[in-house]
């Protein structure tokens, strides 16, 4: 069986002042992201955006062939 790498993203909540959770989506990411590129990434959303990030998702899609 052999993997080979689609694509990535990143999706973040956020909940703002009022309590309401915001969804941001970022697409297209690179290849073998590490993990402090994305703890960096949520902390410069933290400073960007007016919501306190809560969640941050990760998602790879990979093809697999026998």
């Amino acid at each position: 069986m052999s993997k080979a790498w689609v694509k990535s993203n990143i999706a973040v909540t956020g909940v703002s002042e009022d309590g309401s959770e915001i969804k941001h989506s970022f697409n297209n990411l690179k290849e073998g992201l590490a993990e402090e590129k994305i703890t960096t990434f949520t902390a410069i959303l933290n400073t960007l955006l007016a919501d306190k990030i809560s969640e941050t998702k990760l998602t790879t899609i990979e093809t697999v062939t026998k």
